[in-house]
């Protein structure tokens, strides 16, 4: 993938491969480094240039020395763009514009006779071998930035308002990205088991161990938020590839006294005498405490907040530093209502901090 090539060839993690390819880089790189030397020629020896190409010293060698140190900074301005052209376009773009009005000034020169024509050899360095490369750079970013904006499309809340209902559900829905895929196991006094898929599950905090879950408004039964409120506890069971249908088809509205396990072909299990059913065929399950319950008032929608109790997961799935490695129990994710997509993993990166260079761990 790009950004594990962007790892092996220790590029910066926030350049593109593809966006920023590596001639630009040392394209630029070298642009300054050239404009540094040259810039520091001029200024510690301002009399050479017209020594060697036979022009006429001008009467203030102090204002050819200016030019030498506007022309040294420029090479600093150049080396710090290489290292994201994209990102430090306007950088190139100042470079360029100097390297095509500066023949041009000389060409006036030359046609007043106020240079020699040796003098050229400045304008062919400095200038004119760096117009193709610049060029290419500044069009590589007119690319990016018209392709981005003849692509993107807009929806104003007046807009998307106005579509059907469930074309507008699926519409926001996707709008989060890629959301965790759980089903919530509850049972209610009597012991009659529920099963629902959510989306909405969320990290709170470590210490205490808190998780919360977002449920749809109690304007009707909701077998789930009742067996919650009853019980005063709850499951959460990762889905994973091999239960993605069953696990999809608990969405639909069964009868109170139907129990979405058998409907839907998965496994009640209870461990350690809790009192909340997990699912079987899950490979990463969670026990929770009922905390306390929040309601959203813009929407009506209700904030669940649970207290991890227990947690189950395969062997090989827990890391030395305490990550819990859920590619390997095969856990999969949603995006919008009914999308379900496998992971791959980029890689990890180290904690950031203002001072340190974030690294690939």
């Amino acid at each position: 993938m790009v950004f594990k090539k962007l790892r092996s060839f220790n590029f910066s993690i926030e350049i593109g491969y593809f966006m920023n390819p590596p001639w630009m880089k040392y394209t630029l790189i070298l642009a300054g480094i050239y404009n540094i030397i040259w810039g520091t020629w001029v200024v510690l020896f301002p009399h050479h240039i017209f020594e060697l190409t036979g022009a006429t010293r001008p009467n203030y060698l102090e204002i050819w020395q200016c030019v030498g140190m506007i022309v040294a900074v420029y090479g600093l301005g150049y080396y710090i763009s290489a290292f994201n052209p994209m990102r430090h376009w306007p950088i190139v773009l100042v470079g360029f514009l100097g390297k095509v009005f500066g023949p041009i000034g000389f060409a006036g020169a030359l046609y007043k006779e106020v240079f020699p024509l040796s003098f050229g050899i400045n304008i062919i360095f400095n200038d004119l071998i760096w117009w193709i490369p610049f060029g290419l750079i500044l069009y590589r970013k007119y690319q990016s930035t018209s392709r981005v904006s003849s692509q993107m499309n807009h929806l104003s809340e007046i807009e998307f308002s106005k579509f059907e209902d469930r074309k507008r559900a699926r519409l926001i829905n996707s709008l989060s990205g890629f959301k965790s895929a759980n089903l919530i196991g509850t049972q209610n006094k009597d012991g009659a088991t529920n099963l629902s898929i959510v989306s909405s599950v969320f990290h709170l905090g470590a210490s205490p161990a808190l998780v919360g879950l977002i449920i749809r408004p109690d304007t009707v039964r909701r077998d789930t938020l009742e067996n919650i409120r009853e019980t005063k506890v709850f499951t959460i069971n990762h889905v994973n590839n091999d239960i993605v249908i069953e696990s999809h088809q608990t969405s639909a509205r069964y009868r109170p006294e139907q129990s979405e396990f058998q409907e839907c072909g998965l496994t009640v299990q209870y461990l350690k005498n809790f009192k909340a059913p997990f699912v079987h065929e899950s490979k990463i399950k969670i026990a929770l405490e009922f905390k306390r319950e929040q309601r959203i008032e813009e929407n009506g929608t209700i904030l669940l907040i649970g207290q991890i109790k227990d947690i189950y997961f395969p062997e090989d799935c827990l890391e030395n530093d305490g990550k819990l490695n859920i590619e390997k129990a095969g856990t999969i994710c949603v995006s919008g209502l009914d999308n379900y997509h496998s992971t791959e993993s980029i890689g990890r990166l180290s904690y950031a901090k203002p001072d340190r260079k974030l690294e690939w761990i």
